[in-house]
């Protein structure tokens, strides 16, 4: 068993900003605490339609201060200072967890962050002061920064994309791809669908909490 855990828990938090608003669905983009302030400063990302539930921000009294609401395409950026003493973000803070990431769902928080194996009971115990806890799971933290790709599927990734293999319609057939590279078709799209294949993966693991 690895020393370092994933946590990722779902909680009804109570006497919450988040519990009061039930319509609303952002994810947290970053945070930054401030406990000798009494405030940390959030930046969430909300639909460009749910700008309603800015003004209900603006009412609750979870939240200190609204900074600025950026609209790009069809999301908007909500910067905000909210309360640092009985927020989720301030207690796994206090706890010493590398954050991971955050989604807000209908008046459900759920938190995803790395902690040590012999404190999971702890941070499980002071979760479920501070509300409802419906769910969760922990996994062994592994480390990975990107899409192992080996250097074959480097390059035949690289050459389809400079052949404009990957567009649509194609400029390139896979004949001409392999040729350059000097491998048989088959060889070549055995390479570029294993890089397909690790870019997918680490794409849809990344992205589980968007969903």
């Amino acid at each position: 068993m690895g020393t370092l855990k994933v946590m990722t828990i779902s909680i009804q938090h109570e006497n919450c900003w988040t519990s009061e608003l039930e319509d609303l669905e952002a994810i947290t983009m970053n945070y930054h605490v401030y406990p000798d302030k009494g405030y940390l400063r959030s930046r969430i990302v909300i639909n460009a339609g749910d700008r309603s539930v800015v003004g209900k921000m603006r009412n609750s009294q979870g939240v200190v201060k609204v900074n600025k609401v950026t609209t790009y395409n069809d999301v908007n950026f909500v910067d905000f200072l909210n309360r640092y003493r009985g927020s989720i973000a301030g207690l796994l803070y206090d706890m010493e967890v590398m954050f991971l990431f955050n989604k807000i769902r209908r008046g459900v928080e759920t938190w995803s962050f790395v902690i040590s194996r012999d404190r999971t009971s702890e941070v499980l115990r002071s979760l479920s002061s501070q509300g409802k806890l419906l769910d969760y799971t922990i996994d062994d933290y592994k480390l990975q920064l990107g899409p192992n790709l080996s250097q074959a599927e480097k390059r035949a990734l690289r050459t389809a994309l400079a052949n404009g293999y990957l567009d649509y319609p194609r400029r390139a057939d896979a004949d001409v791809v392999a040729s350059e590279l000097g491998l048989s078709k088959v060889t070549f799209l055995h390479h570029l669908r294993n890089a397909y294949r690790k870019l997918a993966t680490h794409y849809l693991t990344k992205s589980q909490y968007l969903e």
